[in-house]
């Protein structure tokens, strides 16, 4: 089997597994109406959502020692098109609740983790190219998951919808991963070894650098931001007198874009510096956010914002990361970086329900928008803070 076919074929599993953050809030406006529930009360399960997503990621983790990737990911895959299907009979607040933690689970288990496995026993050279080419899948899936909900909705209604959605991301996950071995030979290989455990020591040196604490800064910024904006984006656009099919077209294209930053900016990070292209990123979210705010004033609000927040939010969580590669190396890089992400369940977890809360408070999106274009200011503070310490040690790393 070639391994490219085997990045293609968890490219399109991995647009099903996203299900759940990129296309369940294209039916928080039916959902919303059919309950009486606030906006707050609606996204308020998608917020704790990125809580249990940091719990039990670390349990996949150590399954990943005990069962073979696919093993893990068929288990996800079928929990994810259950709770889906219990998306559409669901009769309270607490059901729905407890769906969205089945959820969470799913995505852990049929998501980044068994897959990023498989692509580390398939390729030895190419393994960035590859994984670039698997994480677009969540990209995909944000705009073939709402353009077909939004093609059923109007004649079917959201519940029937729903279950399209469910077959459709099944059938799409099942079928390529039936093709998917594990290894090239097919059996299970244990990841490269590798320091293992939880390198306290190290994290408390990196605690001593104003770099680090730049870093958990702005990768909480940026997930306060997106994943603010994702979860409430159809609610939003609802209230601003955007219809089903206007609002997941500009979404659309949001995520058109999203995929134009990936591959963009993946191609230029060899090539010019890390943190500059952060600046330019964080700027771009600004701009977004700031479009988003004037959208009642022209449509053409609106497709800045799904442009240059599309773009920009494509890079801005790229460059993040490959930002804390470079500084952070060796043996200790895993505990360093797993701590820096422990802070993006943290921003997204915050900047989901917070936007919630005060909807409810104000019964508009109006504080909620000023709030995130004040987060965005305060990650460009931070970026090019980071850039000034970067211009002190450009001779030498942090570790």
């Amino acid at each position: 089997m070639n391994r490219w076919l085997t990045v293609f074929l968890l490219f399109l599993i991995y647009t099903s597994s996203t299900i759940s953050t990129n296309c369940l809030p294209t039916f928080f406006v039916d959902i919303k109406a059919d309950f009486g529930w606030t906006s707050g009360e609606v996204s308020k399960p998608g917020s704790y959502y990125f809580i249990f997503i940091a719990i039990f990621a670390p349990i996949v983790g150590l399954l990943m020692n005990k069962f073979k990737p696919k093993t893990l990911m068929v288990f996800g895959i079928l929990l994810a098109f259950f709770s889906e299907l219990a998306l559409t009979s669901f009769t309270n607040y607490n059901q729905f609740f407890g769906i969205y933690v089945a959820l969470s689970i799913a995505i852990t288990f049929s998501g980044l983790i068994p897959s990023m496995v498989i692509i580390s026993n398939w390729f030895k050279e190419d393994k960035g190219i590859a994984v670039g080419i698997f994480l677009l899948g969540s990209s995909f899936g944000g705009i073939i998951y709402p353009q077909f909900a939004k093609i059923l909705i109007p004649v079917y209604g959201w519940r029937i919808a729903l279950i399209g959605v469910a077959i459709l991301g099944l059938a799409l996950s099942i079928i390529p991963l039936f093709f998917v071995k594990n290894s090239p030979d097919g059996q299970f290989l244990a990841p490269e070894k590798q320091k293992t455990g939880f390198d306290f020591k190290a994290l408390m040196e990196v605690l001593k650098t104003p770099v680090f604490y730049f870093m958990l800064a702005i990768t909480a910024a940026f997930w306060f931001c997106g994943f603010g904006i994702l979860s409430h984006q159809r609610l939003y656009f609802s209230e601003h007198n955007f219809n089903l099919s206007d609002a997941t077209n500009l979404s659309s294209l949001f995520f058109v874009f999203s995929i134009i930053g990936k591959l963009f900016f993946g191609y230029i990070s060899d090539r010019l510096n890390k943190v500059n292209i952060l600046i330019f990123c964080t700027l771009l979210l600004i701009i977004g956010i700031y479009a988003l705010q004037n959208i009642d004033k022209s449509v053409n609000y609106g497709y800045l914002y799904a442009v240059a927040y599309g773009f920009g939010y494509s890079g801005a969580f790229a460059m993040i990361q490959l930002t804390v590669a470079d500084y952070y190396k060796g043996d200790s890089f895993s505990t360093i970086l797993g701590f820096v992400n422990s802070f993006d369940s943290l921003g997204g977890f915050f900047g989901v329900m917070l936007l919630g809360v005060l909807h409810d408070a104000d019964k508009n999106y109006n504080s909620g928008i000023q709030l995130l274009l004040n987060v965005g200011v305060i990650a460009l503070v931070f970026t090019i803070a980071l850039k000034i310490v970067e211009k002190k040690t450009i001779s030498k790393k942090v570790i």
